[in-house]
């Protein structure tokens, strides 16, 4: 008798426990992030990018601006390898001689 008791509360106990979990979505930084690429420097944009998400800017240079709600870490190789070359904080405006990749982060590094 008592097996059949708790059986009977597994799938409550089972719901629960899905409702309590973070749904685990990825947040995103608002706003834009312009920057400049080479030759020609020709101005792009990511408009509300993902967080702790690598993007490739091409053959990047000249300058930066930062109008997103995230710290924005600019990388001197592509795929964000080689270290952060820069770091933009939100409203930031500035100019790196060359730079390939770039992250956004909550937080400055």
């Amino acid at each position: 008798m008592r097996y059949r008791t708790v059986a009977s509360y597994a799938p409550a106990a089972a719901a629960l426990l899905v409702l309590a979990m973070p749904t685990g979505t990825a947040q995103a930084a608002t706003g834009t992030f312009f920057y400049h690429e080479q030759p020609g420097d020709l101005e792009r944009s990511l408009t509300n990018p993902a967080d702790n998400t690598c993007f490739n800017l091409g053959n990047g240079g000249g300058r930066i601006s930062n109008q997103t709600s995230r710290v924005a870490n600019v990388y001197f190789q592509s795929n964000c390898n080689g270290g952060i070359f820069g770091f933009f904080n939100p409203g930031d405006n500035g100019t790196l001689p060359e730079y390939h990749s770039v992250r956004f982060t909550e937080f400055p590094p």
